[in-house]
């Protein structure tokens, strides 16, 4: 269902009941991405699983965002259904937005959970990022600090024209073909829920004008800053072979409030690891503030 947020209409996707949990998906992905997380959760808590600004069917917020901006846009949706105080959920690019909230609004945060997601600095190029779209980033990021980012728009509407969208209008045999090469890469298994939550998301994200004004607000943030100052209970479920990178390494001695989870694989955690759902859950009962 859609539903409206406060002042721009925010696309969620609800069921369960019990306290609200938001969910908040990664860079090309849509409210449909958190899988097995969506029946473990519903089981014990309301979940508001939605679609970020401007990427899928969420308005989007019309202009580059700051990091209290990206704050206000959850803050907004809260404020909306009337909450005092809410748990979060993020993955990846969805992770930050869920980080700059509990960062600007700590008060308003029970628990926070992050997938892999707010320990790392933005880089220059980012590697997880498909090419051409790590270079793209950072020359769109140039043309707007310069007052041009018209340019980037026009560019980008001329490739939308030829087809050349996240999205596109690629047929379904396409569509497959792209699914099994991005389980193989990020060595997945198969599932219903995945293979939904893909199919979706190419459905629906296009990489136009507003979408990269969400992409140029991130690539201007400094997650780590917030990460070292977070204040509400945080689940940080994060690949093993990063564990050793600061800030991860400070978190005993800065006293954060952060239980760190380690799993093996990589980006996708809560995909890689179906009982991530339950960890989560008895995260939630559990550690409270």
């Amino acid at each position: 269902m859609g539903s409206e947020g406060h002042e721009i209409n925010i696309y969620s996707l609800t069921g369960g009941e019990g306290d609200p949990v938001i969910y908040l998906p990664g860079m090309g992905w849509t409210a449909e991405s958190a899988g097995l997380l969506t029946g473990i959760l519903e089981e014990r808590y309301c979940l508001h699983r939605l679609d970020l600004p401007g990427m899928g069917r969420s308005d989007p917020l019309g202009h580059i965002p700051t990091w209290k901006d990206l704050a206000l846009w959850v803050q907004g949706y809260c404020l909306r259904h009337h909450w005092e105080r809410v748990r979060v959920i993020g993955h990846s690019l969805g992770g930050l937005i869920a980080l700059a909230f509990a960062d600007q609004f700590p008060e308003q945060v029970y628990q926070l959970v992050l997938l892999d997601a707010g320990y790392q600095p933005i880089p220059r190029f980012p590697q997880d990022v498909a090419k051409p779209l790590r270079y793209f980033v950072p020359l769109a990021n140039m043309f707007a600090s310069l007052g041009r980012i018209e340019w980037v728009t026009r560019w980008l509407l001329r490739s939308e024209e030829s087809g050349n969208t996240i999205s596109g209008s690629l047929d379904s045999a396409q569509v497959e073909v792209e699914f099994q090469e991005f389980v193989e890469n990020q060595h997945l298994l198969i599932t219903n829920e995945l293979r939904e939550a893909f199919y979706r998301a190419r459905e629906v994200i296009q990489l136009n004008a507003e979408s990269v004004k969400l992409l140029l607000g991130i690539y201007r943030t400094k997650p780590v800053n917030a990460f070292n100052r977070l204040k509400p209970p945080t689940l940080l479920v994060v690949p093993e072979h990063m564990t050793h990178h600061p800030p991860l390494t400070q978190i005993d001695e800065r006293d954060l409030p952060i239980l760190l989870y380690e799993v093996q694989g990589g980006h996708y955690v809560h995909y890689s690891h179906p009982e991530i759902g339950y960890v989560i859950r008895d995260f939630f009962d559990h550690w409270n503030s």
